[in-house]
């Protein structure tokens, strides 16, 4: 074994030399843990808040929209589903919509909603996963009653139960004696609940024909929508769309439709790691101060290495790896700190969060590939920490060395 790398060993834990640096030496290990578990806990849930945010958006609105510039909406629309599967590889599913703003009612109770028309046997949206009350079943009853799938906070405020009957006012401009709203008659056939407090309070969904007709729709819909195989490349499919339909179409990606909400997003994950990794730049001061002191405590072993015939490459190496030891150790028991705590905070669901977050729970993402990036990074800065007290310990002379006291 090499004989620099026993010494440096020796250096930091020996229970015969100085206790002192043998506990400061626990300190800057404990330094660097905590820096390295703290950054680990903290990208994980902020990439766990992304992850989250895009499959409830996602889920709720498809990855793409096509809506028309012309006020009656698109026509045609089985011609245009049929253009975009044959010249567009990399859409995965595609249906059509209506959704207007209604007025629904139940007794006394009455609230302003978002009335969406979905063909249920290719509707995109993830609702039919989060029915919490009754089923996914949008096929009408009969001539008279269609049927309803409402979110549960509009549930519970209108006070509305499985089989409730409701009726639902289409809304076109401004209602008056010469403009009176139609009126259609719903059972309520389920409760879901995406956790987007915003779209659980307002949007409901029924099949498209009875929005259709509702809104004298007839054969037109308010627009498309589409998912693609890699979200990654939304933006690419979006101008393909473009270039494939022309006007009056135009598509937008839910990074555009909803540009607030994922911007947030990002603002939050843009100075966390910087503003966390100051505490990684810390602890490898504080292997400096650590190294500093090892230098003064082994002054005299320095001496008598060098004069046993140790370069001054021997004795920075020694230092070195006293360096990369405290950080060796400190990366292993911080990924070892940061990983449990991640585990366990997405087993057990330890903190939960306001509803203005869209989840009930702190999410948990943990991707490999960062926590490798932050080891690679703390290990970097340990060795750069270690450069200044191992040149200056190699810098003394033998003689004065040995008789330092």
């Amino acid at each position: 074994m090499n004989y620099k790398y026993l010494i440096a060993k020796r250096y930091l834990f020996s229970k015969k030399d100085s206790k002192f640096i043998s506990f400061i030496t626990y300190i800057s290990i404990f330094g660097v843990t905590l820096g390295v578990a703290t950054l680990i806990v903290a990208i994980s849930i902020l990439n766990g808040f992304e992850k989250e945010i895009l499959n409830k958006v996602a889920g709720l609105v498809s990855h793409i929209q096509i809506h028309s510039f012309k006020p009656e909406g698109v026509k045609n629309y089985n011609d245009v589903i049929s253009t975009i599967n044959d010249s567009i590889p990399d859409v995965s599913a595609v249906t059509a919509y209506v959704q207007r703003e209604a007025v629904i009612r139940f007794k006394e109770n009455v609230e302003g909603i978002m009335l969406k028309g979905v063909i249920q046997e290719t509707d995109l949206s993830s609702t039919k996963y989060n029915i919490i009350k009754g089923e996914y079943n949008l096929q009408p009853v009969d001539t008279i009653f269609s049927r309803l799938v409402v979110g549960d906070k509009l549930a519970e405020k209108l006070n509305i139960q499985i089989g409730s009957k409701v009726i639902v006012f289409g809304l076109q401009g401004i209602p008056s004696p010469l403009n009176p709203p139609k009126i259609k008659q719903f059972i309520v056939s389920g409760i879901y609940e995406t956790g987007l407090r915003d779209y659980d309070d307002i949007l409901i969904y029924t099949d498209l024909k009875t929005t259709q007709s509702l809104f004298n729709y007839d054969d037109y819909v308010t627009g498309l929508e589409l998912n693609v195989k890699d979200i990654e490349n939304v933006e690419a499919s979006v101008s393909k769309i473009k270039q494939v339909l022309g006007y009056p179409f135009y598509p937008r990606s839910l990074f555009k439709l909803y540009k607030g909400l994922f911007t947030w997003v990002e603002l939050q994950k843009a100075p966390t790691p910087i503003v966390l990794g100051l505490i990684i730049i810390v602890a490898s001061f504080n292997i400096v101060g650590t190294l500093l002191m090892l230098v003064l405590e082994k002054t005299q072993s320095v001496g008598i290495l060098k004069s046993l015939g140790a370069s001054r490459n021997d004795i920075m190496q020694i230092f070195i790896y006293d360096g990369i030891i405290i950080g060796l150790i400190g990366i292993v028991l911080g990924n070892i700190l940061g990983l449990g705590i991640a585990l366990a905070e997405l087993k057990f669901k330890f903190f939960s969060l306001p509803e203005l977050y869209y989840m009930k729970s702190v999410p948990i993402l943990i991707v490999p590939e960062y926590i490798v990036f932050i080891s690679i990074i703390t290990i970097i800065l340990v060795f750069l920490a270690t450069l200044i007290p191992a040149y200056l310990a190699s810098k003394f002379d033998p003689v004065k060395s040995i008789r330092f006291n």
